[in-house]
């Protein structure tokens, strides 16, 4: 693992703990310790202003703020946020708005693990290039 990679910052936005705590244990596993959580949208809008974390992992269905709308925000704090969504909602109006909004991925719960850490990987490793 490259250094730039594993000195990545990461913010998970998920209103279930159950979820927050399965992401941080699956980053830990891969050597990631710059993890930090928020379990709804206003809070994931600070934290984000806060730590301009190198990765966004970012839930729709949130309380105080939906997904999108927190996508929006961080795009405006910082247009080149990376940000890959994960809902359980499949349907394309929202898998389009969330790209043509900035998000790089948008994996539909549940998804493959190994394949989701492959993604992550490559953004953090190619993050200097944006």
């Amino acid at each position: 693992m490259s250094e730039q990679y594993l000195s990545s910052t990461i913010l998970i936005v998920d209103d279930s703990d159950y979820i927050r705590t399965i992401m941080t244990t699956l980053f830990k596993k891969e050597g990631l310790t710059k993890i930090f959580t928020a379990a709804d949208g206003l809070s994931a809008v600070e934290k984000f202003k806060q730590l301009n974390p190198d990765l966004v992992v970012l839930d729709i269905m949130l309380p105080k703020k939906n997904g999108m709308d927190v996508l929006e925000d961080i795009m405006k704090i910082n247009p080149k946020a990376r940000v890959v969504m994960i809902s359980s909602l499949a349907n394309p109006e929202n898998v389009g708005a969330a790209k043509k909004a900035g998000a790089l991925y948008y994996f539909v719960k549940p998804y493959d693990n190994q394949f989701f850490l492959n993604i992550v990987k490559e953004i953090l490793s190619n993050r200097g290039e944006n």
